[in-house]
């Protein structure tokens, strides 16, 4: 379940890969190759879920 922070959703990259229907190694990877970006907030690394969605959209 995304996590409000200021109003803002955020996924952790195991919600966003299964939101993408994709392994969190394979979502890594499109990190490591900045097809998606992500925020350390704390110690955890989010997925904005504005991020997410136009990814999505670039992708149908």
């Amino acid at each position: 379940m995304p996590k409000s922070i200021e109003g803002a959703l955020f996924y952790t990259i195991s919600e966003a890969a299964q939101e993408l229907h994709i392994t969190v190694g394979r979502l890594k990877s499109y990190l490591d190759q900045s097809r998606l970006t992500s925020e350390r907030i704390g110690r955890r690394e989010l997925i904005r879920e504005q991020t997410l969605r136009a990814y999505q959209a670039k992708r149908n």
